[in-house]
């Protein structure tokens, strides 16, 4: 393009055969990108230049945030790049783009562009409107999608002349040929009459030939607009449902239309929720049975619902139905529930920490104690989300108390077995249930980092000889004390008469050595008759030579003994 002032004389022609086609035309020079605008107005398509510019791509790319429609923005800027053009116009093909450009009215408006490429380095680019094109594709494909679904509705259909009763019949379906049903009649009143005592279920006979009577269906017509009826009908030595629908033409008296639908796979799935909604009926009343009190709540609106099975929960004042479930719960917790429990309560039952619980987990379990008859009474709260997407939550809480006692019972019962009642820390049967807890660990080849410190009292005899046996039990239990304000993350166990053993584990382990200092410290601060009250010994779990836990405990109770000795030594 010598001339950037001027349309190539090669182009003419071809533009002017373009701009029958196209509404607007750009002529690119593409070797420096340099390019006019012209758009094609007037019954003829005149060319009149509207527009110029330096470089087309550039300018593209810059004005089509402002001209292309948001959703189409990244698919046309990375379509239309020169490269692609250029490569597509290699090989004498056209390139073409369909896309929507922001009307004046901010309202998509969808457009064809195609470009083509000539002798002399230029290239011509056609812009068309093609909205109403592209609308009316769109709606005939709908109308079509419309009739095919009408057309499946029905099996068989009927168009009959209410004046002499003669029919026509329309018959998609193969299963309905198989009936032997004439195409065309001329009396569809008696022919249907003869079809039925053939086709339809005994049951249903007399009922469907009832209905099919002329003067009924003329009458329901009349007085409804429609008729509608469902009834059995037999085919392949099996029943099926089916519906009929008779209804008059638009605009004609003169005639009816029977359709006949295969409502089979709907009227059994009816049939079956039904079942299974009885059926979760029962489940459902069984299960409330174990809650005192369940709340059915809108999270969006926040109201709810209440069912109450319980005479102590309704004192609790909360009504049947209430328009703000979490602001209700927040006031009645005021008064309702243990102190104690109260501030958990309050954070636990906040809306958004509840939602997020339940959008975490899939539910919420909450235990804590409630005022009833005055008194504390264990309860258990538990809310889920029956479905991801759903604006409802289920709460519902069931009162545990004699479980959670007679639980906390039996809990005391088995820590009072697993304590030693002299000093309160954990006993021999407490040690030798941890001990095989850890070498089942060890056995499965899992590899537990830990140490056994073990701990004997120096002097222990010679305290009850001298001062009595109060004085020796005062002597361990002091003795125990330092032990335990040590190794505060570790349990302490009394495994003999003057012996301790300590599991360290966690941070006591990774602080071992510095703990073992301040032990030794300590005890150099309680010497008794000079020597330090408690001999120790520790040792690490090797697993390369360790087995079981009693390994350890061997190693360490030797490292005691011989911390023994050398107290004994020093007097």
């Amino acid at each position: 393009m010598s001339d950037k002032n001027h349309m190539p004389a090669t182009f003419v022609g071809l533009a002017l055969a373009l701009a029958s086609d196209y509404d607007r035309l750009f002529v690119i020079n593409a070797e420096d990108d340099s390019y006019k605008e012209y758009s094609a107005v007037g019954s003829d398509k005149e060319l009149i230049e509207v527009a110029s510019g330096e470089s087309f791509f550039k300018d593209v790319r810059r004005d089509c945030r402002e001209q292309v429609w948001p959703a189409d923005q990244d698919y046309f800027l990375n379509a239309f790049k020169k490269e692609n053009v250029v490569e597509t116009l290699k090989d004498g093909k056209s390139f073409s783009l369909t896309y929507r450009l922001t009307d004046e009215n901010g309202v998509p408006r969808y457009y064809y562009l195609k470009t083509i490429r000539g002798n002399d380095q230029s290239v011509v680019i056609g812009v068309q409107d093609i909205d109403e094109q592209m609308h009316r594709e769109a709606m005939s494909k709908t109308y079509s999608d419309i009739a095919n679904a009408l057309a499946g509705k029905y099996e068989v259909i009927y168009y009959v002349d209410i004046n002499n009763n003669e029919y026509i019949q329309y018959s998609p379906s193969e299963e309905y040929s198989k009936l032997g049903l004439t195409v065309r009649g001329t009396d569809f009143f008696s022919d249907s009459a003869k079809d039925i005592e053939k086709y339809i279920y005994p049951a249903d006979i007399k009922p469907v030939l009832t209905m099919l009577q002329k003067d009924n269906i003329l009458e329901s017509l009349k007085k409804n607009g429609s008729f509608s009826f469902s009834y059995r009908q037999m085919l392949d030595g099996r029943y099926q449902y089916v519906n009929t629908t008779v209804v008059f033409p638009k605009n004609d008296i003169d005639h009816i239309v029977v359709g006949v639908a295969n409502t089979d796979d709907q009227v059994r799935r009816e049939q079956m929720m039904e079942a299974e909604n009885l059926t979760f009926s029962n489940i459902s009343m069984a299960l409330a049975q174990r809650y005192e009190v369940i709340y059915h709540v809108n999270v969006v609106t926040n109201e709810y619902s209440e069912y109450t099975a319980s005479e102590k929960y309704a004192r609790l004042k909360i009504g049947t139905t209430g328009k703000d479930f979490f602001a209700e719960s927040f006031e009645n917790m005021q008064k309702d529930i243990y102190p104690d429990d109260l501030p958990m309560m309050e954070d636990a039952m906040k809306k958004e920490n509840l939602m997020q619980n339940l959008l975490t987990y899939g539910k919420t379990f909450l235990n804590y104690r409630l005022m009833i008859d005055g008194e504390a009474q264990y309860v258990s709260l538990y809310a889920v989300r029956p479905k991801e997407d759903s604006e409802h939550i289920i709460v519902a809480v069931a009162n545990v108390d004699a479980s959670k006692k007679m639980e906390l019972a039996y809990k005391d019962a088995m820590d009072m077995a697993n304590r030693d009642a002299l000093t309160g820390v954990k006993n021999k049967r407490s040690y030798a249930q941890t001990e095989m807890q850890i070498d089942n660990r060890i056995s499965g080849g899992d590899t537990p980092e830990f140490s056994v410190v073990v701990c004997d009292l120096n002097c222990l005899k010679q305290t009850n000889d001298k001062y009595g046996h109060n004085a020796g039990d005062e002597f361990i239990r002091e003795s125990c004390k330092l032990i335990c304000n040590v190794f505060t993350h570790s349990p302490v166990f009394r495994v003999g008469g003057d012996e301790f053993a300590v599991i360290l584990r966690d941070s006591d382990y990774e602080r071992r050595y510095e703990l073992l200092i301040n032990l030794d410290k300590m005890l150099g601060d309680n010497k008794r008759n000079g020597i330090k009250p408690i001999a120790v010994g520790m040792s690490d779990f090797e697993s390369s030579r360790d087995i079981r836990v009693q390994d350890v405990f061997e190693r360490a109770d030797a490292q005691m003994y011989k911390d023994k000795r050398m107290c004994k030594a020093a007097l």
